[in-house]
C-alpha cells in the first residue's frame, strides 16, 4: 500500500546522500549494482524486522534491472520536469495539458536551486512562467527532462494562461532566466508569459 509522498522522499534523500559520499571519495557516480548492494546489505540484517514477511522468508537478493534509454523522451500531463538555469541551477516545470497537434503546454515554478527529491514542495512552489505550448520536439529530446509524476488536480488547472504562440526555441527557459535576471535574453512578447515581473539580478 503506497502511504503517500513521505516515505519515497526519505528514501531518496537517503540515496542522494549515498551519491554524495561516493562523489566524494571516488569522484564518480556509483554503479548500479554498488547501489543494490548497499541496499541489500542494510535490508538483509534487519529484514524480519522491517518487512511483514520477514517473520517467515529471509530476504536472499536484489536485483537492478536496466534497459537502454529511448532516444525520444515520453511525456503526459503530470509529469515534472527539470532543466538547467543559466547558473547552472535546476529549475521545474510540469506538464499541464497535452495541447493541439502534439504542442504540450508546460508552467514553471518558481523553483530555482530546489533538489528533485522533494516533487511535493517543487509543485506547492508558484508559477513564474504561466502555462504555454512547447514543440513537442523539444520535449521529446530532453530540453526538459522527466523526473517525476503527480496527477493533475483541479488547483492545477487553475494556474494562468499564457500565449498560444509557439517557436522551436525553449521560450519557457528563456522566460525564467529573464525572470530571474540570470539572463538579458528574450522574445517579443516576453512578458507575456511571466506571471509577475522579472526579478533584480542578484
Amino acid at each position: 500500500m503506497v502511504i503517500g509522498d513521505e516515505p519515497w522522499d526519505v528514501l531518496s534523500h537517503a540515496v542522494r546522500e549515498v551519491v554524495q559520499l561516493y562523489q566524494r571519495d571516488l569522484n564518480r557516480l556509483p554503479h548500479a549494482e554498488e547501489l543494490v548492494r548497499t541496499f541489500q546489505e542494510v535490508l538483509q540484517p534487519s529484514w524480519s524486522m522491517v518487512a511483514q514477511e520477514g517473520q517467515t522468508t529471509e530476504l536472499v537478493q536484489i536485483r537492478a534491472k536496466t534497459r537502454r534509454i529511448p532516444k525520444r523522451q515520453k511525456y503526459q500531463i503530470g509529469d515534472v520536469l527539470k532543466a538547467t538555469a543559466a547558473n547552472g541551477k535546476p529549475l521545474y516545470a510540469r506538464v499541464f495539458e497535452p495541447g493541439e497537434l502534439m504542442y504540450p503546454a508546460i508552467g514553471v515554478y518558481d523553483s530555482l536551486g530546489m533538489l528533485p527529491d522533494d516533487l511535493g514542495a517543487i509543485i506547492a512552489r508558484p508559477l513564474i512562467v504561466k502555462v504555454t505550448p512547447i514543440h513537442h520536439e523539444l520535449m521529446e529530446e530532453r530540453a526538459w527532462v522527466v523526473v517525476g509524476h503527480r496527477p493533475i488536480t483541479g488547483i492545477d488547472q487553475r494556474h494562468p494562461q499564457g500565449p498560444d504562440s509557439l517557436s522551436g526555441e525553449n521560450d519557457q527557459l528563456i522566460a525564467a532566466n529573464y525572470f530571474y535576471g540570470l539572463s538579458d535574453k528574450k522574445f517579443y512578447g516576453i512578458e507575456q508569459y511571466l506571471v509577475r515581473p522579472r526579478s533584480e539580478p542578484s
